[in-house]
């Protein structure tokens, strides 16, 4: 890596921490030179803007996931699709402070050029390789892709399913409920429709690992809820 990419990288490394920390409208731009020990010289001569800095972490983030599910090893083409999906979204243990920065924007109506960063970037890096294992079953008979382009309207969907369960988080939070039976209902009627639309055989689909989500689900709901 170059001393600029390094420089970049390093910027980006300590505003996540600062944003996941003390949140992103807390943090300033001073606060992450401070912690960098930079110039705003150096930190404009990468970013424009604190909102730049981001993005460009929504698309370091997809960038990372991408490439720890390329060293995934799997025995079977449905479960390297389960594991691509797996990764395509932060619904994951070790991205619990990165998923309650998503929903505390989204819960402020502040998410919009995040989500558009994070979905421009799934679909570079995910959406070739989610339509080369689909290809795969589909010669295989482990799935049928029944109308042409298909595979762009079940990427859409799964970008969909994303939406729907952030919403359902904040819900939850906002009326003091538990997440465990609204997400568990998302995420069943999410594997139902991928199940259908490309005739894959029941309990074929993952998606989200309910049982090791639900209890961060739950931590991050109640601390939206306390804020």
């Amino acid at each position: 890596m170059r001393k600029g990419e390094v420089r970049r990288q390093a910027i980006i490394d300590a505003a996540d921490r600062l944003f996941c920390r003390n949140g992103y409208a807390e943090t300033t731009v001073e606060d992450i030179l401070a912690a960098l020990g930079c110039s705003k010289g150096s930190f404009y001569h990468y970013f424009d803007s604190k909102l730049a800095v981001l993005q460009a972490i929504c698309e370091d983030k997809a960038s990372r996931s991408f490439a720890v599910y390329q060293q995934t090893r799997v025995t079977s083409t449905r479960e390297k699709l389960n594991t691509l999906l797996y990764y395509a979204q932060p619904f994951r243990p070790e991205e619990e402070e990165w998923l309650e920065l998503i929903l505390r924007l989204r819960r402020r109506g502040e998410a919009l050029m995040l989500d558009g960063a994070l979905r421009q970037r799934q679909r570079a890096l995910f959406k070739p390789e989610l339509q080369n294992l689909l290809m795969i079953l589909n010669e295989t008979g482990a799935a049928h892709i029944a109308r042409p382009r298909l595979d762009d309207v079940v990427f859409e969907a799964f970008t969909a399913f994303y939406d729907e369960l952030c919403e359902t988080i904040i819900t939850c939070s906002q009326q003091g409920r538990s997440v465990a039976h609204d997400v568990t209902a998302v995420v069943e009627a999410a594997r139902f429709m991928w199940e259908r639309v490309l005739d894959m055989a029941y309990g074929s689909m993952e998606l989200v690992k309910l049982d090791e989500i639900i209890p961060v689900l739950e931590r991050i709901a109640v601390r939206l809820r306390n804020a």
